[in-house]
């Protein structure tokens, strides 16, 4: 580890706020430079003093002595320190206010500038909820979004696994530090997430312990990330409503599942619609809805070159076919599977690229042809 990350190791062990650690770099920059600022009074206004207390023990000896045990975590569990200056640090999260100056990453890194769609819910969901959470993570998740969630029980449990299972990419946002896996049942889930490719992130020290102010900042990391905020149950005094709050004034839409008046796990969701968020009760809207926003991922993967036109008429032969089902009515997408002999998730990714052209839309009866 160079000087560079070395430096902000041991700020990142100071349990700095998003906005210390933002004020940090602005005066300072993101190399060693702050470490021999101490006992200035600009420093002094930014730390407390029990941070300056620890930021002086760390300095005391050379870094590599005091940040060992650190430094030995890194290296077994291959995990790396992603300072706000690096040019892999996501547009999304530099967007938000007082973005985190530094995120502990283990696993994908270029996940974080993938098209990224948050899923959250009630760590007490029903076995309904569980349900829709796995199917809709899976059902996106395979259209090509990655599923960011906060690795808690209940439905972010489930979006998790409903990607995983569907082969699809995953985000795990922890509200503790990547040393501490919490809650301690989602060790194996979040095993599984490195394991698969997906990706583990924290803003906190690599032994942070959950404590309850995290949690509200993991949310507004989760939101920060993503095109928009699926909501798929939650109570009224859920902290998933954070996430959808912190979602509305990044600028970012928020759909919300509906359910039964019966299920107070949901009521919240019941709110969220009241207060204009996008009902949604399949896949496909939440899709149609990003489209514009997805528009620039799909351009950027079409071919370029000579040598990948066969392929490109490939694609265009398999999107020319499914346009031909298309009559005069709206099409729902399960109709369109069987009619294909094609699987869900290819479908849907086709009518994704086809809705980008501006060659489908989807209405209340499904998908229809634009004449």
């Amino acid at each position: 580890m160079d000087d560079h990350h070395l430096a902000w190791l041991a700020l990142s062990e100071l349990n700095l706020t998003f906005k210390q650690g933002s004020d940090l770099a602005q005066l300072y920059g993101y190399g060693p430079t702050v470490l021999e600022q101490q006992g200035s009074p600009q420093l002094g206004s930014i730390l407390n003093s029990t941070q300056s207390h620890s930021l002086a023990r760390l300095t005391s000896v050379s870094l590599q002595l005091s940040l060992a045990t650190q430094l030995q975590w890194v290296e077994d569990n291959d995990a790396f320190l992603l300072l706000h200056d690096d040019v892999s640090y996501p547009d999304a999260l530099k967007a938000i206010h007082h973005p985190p100056a530094f995120l502990w990453l283990q696993g994908r890194r270029s996940l974080l500038n993938e098209p990224c769609i948050a899923m959250v819910g009630a760590r007490r969901a029903t076995a309904n909820g569980m349900t829709l959470a796995k199917m809709f993570a899976g059902s996106l998740g395979a259209s090509g979004l990655t599923i960011v969630s906060g690795l808690a029980l209940g439905i972010d449990g489930a979006c998790h696994q409903g990607a995983l299972d569907a082969q699809a990419d995953t985000i795990a946002v922890l509200g503790s530090g990547l040393g501490h896996i919490y809650p301690t049942q989602h060790q194996p889930l979040a095993q599984r997430i490195f394991a698969r490719g997906g990706l583990l992130m924290s803003p906190w020290p690599l032994m942070a312990r959950p404590l309850a102010y995290r949690f509200p900042e993991r949310n507004r990391i989760i939101s920060g990330l993503s095109m928009g905020v699926l909501v798929v149950e939650a109570a009224l005094r859920s902290g998933s409503l954070i996430t959808a709050k912190t979602a509305l004034e990044q600028g970012r839409e928020v759909f919300a599942l509906p359910s039964s008046v019966h299920n107070a796990q949901a009521q919240g969701c019941h709110q969220l619609i009241r207060n204009g968020a996008l009902l949604v009760d399949q896949p496909q809207q939440v899709l149609a809805e990003l489209a514009p926003q997805l528009k620039p991922f799909v351009m950027r993967y079409q071919p370029q070159d000579h040598s990948m036109q066969e392929d490109s008429l490939d694609l265009a032969k398999e999107l020319q076919i499914l346009l031909g089902v298309f009559g005069y009515d709206p099409v729902p997408v399960d109709i369109l599977c069987t009619q294909l002999a094609q699987p869900y998730n290819v479908v849907a990714a086709q009518l994704v690229e086809l809705e980008l052209l501006g060659l489908v839309r989807l209405t209340g009866g499904g998908y229809e042809k634009v004449l």
